[in-house]
């Protein structure tokens, strides 16, 4: 059994994770979803939102306080987002105050949703998938491609497949310009497939928070899995990546 896992070095995800347009709340249901939650209370943190009254100030570069109505009273809360405002980096609310990790509750979203504005669209969520196929040839066995010295479906291209499943669950679902790079995988190849052999692989959005989408990826032949795992991508503007990946020749 073979066990993989792969990660981009810690600066090039910061130059990643600088990547950012301006800096504007924008954070969708998804990622707010993906947060540890109350059952039930985004839905009733949109409703809140709708109903009006909440009030909200910036006292700090994305550091928000924000009142929130609840019945014949208010609730208040404390938000960070990330600097790209895209996420929630911490936050806090009256309702909340005895967690020692507070989830995200209704009054939460509803300032989420005042503060920038209203609801950011998205094509993601939780639990869209999609699939990939390939059939082991002689090109993509570990002997043919380094990692080994058998006719066996490799790793690295197990690998390739379950990315590839990634890319096509997020195609044409992102906004115009925009594409995703993997930067972290953790996966296990636990039986060999050998030439000739159909191989499946599948990714699942497990969660979305701001840019970063995690999923769940699983590779499988006729006669079951051969390989699972996570995988971490995130959403970037194709053009400003390039120019600074050209930057590092």
């Amino acid at each position: 059994m073979k066990k993989l896992k792969l990660s981009v070095a810690a600066d090039e995800f910061e130059m990643i994770n600088s990547d950012k347009a301006d800096n504007k709340i924008a954070v969708t249901l998804v990622t707010l979803e993906s947060h540890n939650h109350i059952v039930g209370d985004i839905e009733r943190g949109v409703k809140v939102y709708k109903n009006g009254g909440v009030a909200h100030e910036e006292r700090e570069p994305n550091i928000y306080w924000a009142r929130v109505p609840h019945k014949h009273d208010s609730k208040f809360t404390t938000i960070v987002f990330t600097k790209d405002g895209k996420d929630i980096e911490t936050h806090s609310c009256d309702c909340t105050s005895g967690y020692g990790n507070p989830p995200v509750c209704r009054h939460v979203v509803a300032a989420v949703l005042a503060i920038q504005g209203g609801i950011v669209e998205s094509g993601l969520m939780i639990g869209l998938s999609a699939t990939a196929r390939v059939i082991v040839n002689g090109n993509n066995t570990a002997k043919a491609v380094g990692s080994g010295n058998l006719d066996v479906f490799a790793t690295p291209m197990m690998i390739a497949l379950m990315e590839q499943a990634a890319c096509e669950c997020l195609a044409g679902r992102l906004d115009k310009g925009q594409t995703s790079v993997g930067t972290e995988i953790n996966v296990l190849h636990n039986a060999a497939s050998p030439i000739g052999t159909e191989i499946t692989a599948t990714a699942t959005i497990e969660s979305v928070l701001g840019r970063k989408v995690e999923f769940l990826v699983a590779a499988s032949d006729k006669s079951g899995e051969i390989g699972k795992g996570k995988h971490i991508r995130v959403i970037v503007d194709a053009e400003k990546f390039m120019k600074r990946a050209e930057t590092r020749t």
